[in-house]
Order: structure tokens, then C-alpha cells, then sequence
């Protein structure tokens, strides 16, 4: 599993010109410090590394039981077809937005749907 950004570069990431909060930590965390804020930044990283792995690992359990693998013409984006559902793998969203419906599950739009397949 990849490691979380440091404490530096948290702050680097949350700091304005003048050195101080910018607009996007106080929206996300309120008005706290950097020290109180970074164990809750660090928890929402963690959980999406581990969103990303298990998403990964789906994609390789389809491999690896066979599943016809469809690759876009147009993007790096993969398709499968799993138990009468689309999937779609890619590291970039559709530009119309989230695929997402009741035939196909998009995961770049919507990785939290990963927890919702037993595999």
C-alpha cells in the first residue's frame, strides 16, 4: 500500500500565497489547525488507497477467471463483463460524466461502488 503525503506536504497542499490556510482546508476541515487536521487527511487517503487496491484486484480476479477484456478505442479505458454488469476500468472520468446506470458500473466516477461486489 502506498504511504501517505507527509505533514509538509500536507500543509504545502492547504496553504495560501501568504503562508496561510487557503480557502479549500477551512471548506474541508474548519477552522482548526494543520496539526488537528492531518490525522483526519491522512484517514481519508488511507481509505482511498485502499478503495484503489481493492478495485485493482478486482480487475485482476477478472483476469485471472477469464473475463473477456474490451479496450476502448478511443482512451486507455478496459471493460468487462461480469455477472450480466459492465465494468469500467480507467484512470480518467468519461468526459459526459459517470457511466454509471443500472448496466455498467463506472469506477472512475464512482470508486466507492467497489464495496458493494463480493468477489
Amino acid at each position: 500500500m502506498k504511504t501517505p503525503p507527509t505533514f509538509d506536504q500536507f500543509k504545502k497542499t492547504f496553504t495560501n500565497g501568504a503562508g496561510d490556510r487557503d480557502a479549500r482546508f477551512i471548506a474541508q476541515y474548519g477552522d482548526v489547525s494543520f496539526e488537528a487536521a492531518y490525522p483526519v487527511y491522512v484517514s481519508k487517503i488511507m481509505e482511498m488507497f485502499g478503495m484503489w487496491e481493492r478495485i485493482s484486484l478486482f480487475e485482476k480476479h477478472l483476469q485471472n477467471i477469464g473475463t473477456q477484456r474490451i479496450q476502448s478505442n478511443v482512451s486507455e479505458s478496459r471493460y468487462y463483463y461480469y455477472n450480466g454488469i459492465k465494468y469500467r476500468f480507467s484512470s480518467h472520468r468519461h468526459p459526459a460524466g459517470a457511466m454509471t446506470s443500472d448496466g455498467c458500473v463506472d469506477f472512475a466516477c464512482d470508486p466507492h461502488l467497489i464495496y458493494t461486489i463480493n468477489f
